[in-house]
């Protein structure tokens, strides 16, 4: 080969590496200009609603971010995995997301058990992980990852606002039926505990836990009856929740007969149930019934922006679930341009003991266990007006609403930092 064929010959073959290393790059470079974040939650099965509950308000929030630039000049991609509401599952694919996706942060929203198990993923890793939903106690007690942070109420922050609101009503003997996993044992005891604190001369009748997704609670609602009950403590959610006040209803607990619960009412048990779920008792750490001119702009803001393209009415307003992972999934967005960074050495030192105003009052991570501590609100399901759902958007969708809330400060809602809940709380 001459000279010139050589060198001809060793042009080509540089060229080739350089398309070769900047086709290569490309994906780098593209991963370099966003900020992943990765929802695991359940998008089938009979709880699969959950998952989009959350799925709305973490669309808002990031559509509210990148609207603004992004954060820290990059965009923000939401990725979205089903846990299928196992634990097992919710683990592979959180694997999968850190190690092929590069997800800067993952979370869930759905199942103490499922967030249990993320959080020994996290603590592998050594990526963050937010907790948007699992609300059982032990998940940041004895279950705590130092990578991970609760954006959302918990099992004691539920009790210790529903113990608070029983106190003014005239119920003195309690049935506990709860759901038979992590969650529904933790908000079981926690039930207890409040209600000796603030109604001390109040009876617990009876205790039971079912499985998740129970058909038939008629046996348990036979017990009920049988223990002479005056109301009924739940920690249901979703369509157990549903089920159990409507078999309640049919089997002679006739509304208004008290049920306190911690999740309460979603716009499908409400739909469902319609004036039957009159008298339904419940606390939350967001309600579109805080009067305040922050809360009526971030409800306007969410109808313009998610809502208002909603076929289903589940997501038309940023009801409880969805409105509280708009605002937690906000707070961390704060927290990450406070801390200039998304790598968890620089951003949890930020974090830990960060404040953040919200539409409903003043949220504050706490350092020793990644618990936010919030105000909580509570009430009672009364017939009459929906301001929010009669007949504002499709007169076929109608139930009664809670429309006037008590608030209930931090100081008497968040769980006590003691060593016995988390070693690191002194």
């Amino acid at each position: 080969m001459n000279r010139t064929a050589k060198l001809l010959s060793m042009t080509g073959l540089c060229l080739f590496l350089i398309l070769t290393l900047t086709v290569a790059s490309a994906p780098s470079a593209l991963a370099a200009d966003t900020i992943k974040i990765a929802q695991i939650d359940p998008f089938s099965g009979p709880f699969e609603y959950a998952g989009r509950l959350y799925n709305a308000g973490w669309r808002f929030a990031v559509k509210e971010q990148n609207e603004k630039g992004g954060l820290l000049g990059k965009k923000i991609e939401l990725l979205t995995a089903d846990s299928e509401l196992k634990p097992d599952v919710a683990t592979r694919k959180a694997k999968k997301l850190i190690l092929e996706d590069k997800v800067n942060f993952f979370g869930t929203g759905t199942g103490t058990h499922v967030a249990i198990a993320l959080n020994k993923v996290a603590t592998g890793y050594k990526t963050l992980m937010l907790n948007w939903g699992g609300m059982g106690d032990v998940a940041h007690g004895k279950e705590f990852s130092p990578y991970a942070f609760r954006i959302c109420q918990n099992a004691y922050s539920f009790t210790a606002a529903l113990a608070q609101l029983m106190a003014t009503k005239p119920y003195r003997k309690y049935y506990i039926i709860c759901q038979d996993y992590a969650w529904g044992h933790d908000v079981a005891k926690a039930f207890e505990d409040e209600m000796k604190k603030y109604v001390p001369d109040a009876k617990i009748v009876g205790v039971d836990f079912h499985p998740l997704a129970t058909k038939d609670f008629g046996p348990y609602i036979t017990k009920v009856r049988a223990a002479g009950a005056d109301a009924v403590f739940t920690g249901n959610w979703g369509p157990d929740a549903r089920l159990l006040v409507k078999q309640a209803r049919d089997l002679g607990l006739k509304s208004p007969f008290p049920f306190v619960m911690t999740f309460g009412v979603d716009p499908y048990v409400e739909n469902e149930l319609g004036d039957a779920s009159v008298g339904i008792h419940y606390a939350y750490d967001y309600t579109l019934c805080v009067d305040t001119p922050a809360n009526k702009d971030f409800i306007k803001r969410y109808r313009e922006k998610i809502g208002k393209d909603e076929k289903d009415y589940l997501s038309w307003w940023p009801v409880g679930s969805t409105g509280h992972t708009a605002i937690g999934a906000k707070m961390v967005f704060a927290a990450i341009e406070k801390a200039g960074s998304v790598d968890p050495a620089k951003f949890i030192p930020v974090f830990e003991g960060f404040k953040y105003q919200t539409p409903v009052g003043e949220w504050i991570m706490r350092a020793c266990d990644h618990q936010v501590m919030l105000p909580m609100f509570g009430g009672v399901v009364e017939a009459g007006d929906n301001p929010y759902f009669n007949g504002s958007i499709d007169p076929k969708v109608k139930f009664p609403w809670m429309n006037k809330v008590t608030t209930f400060t931090p100081d008497t809602t968040t769980i006590p930092a003691t060593p016995d809940y988390n070693p690191r709380c002194k």
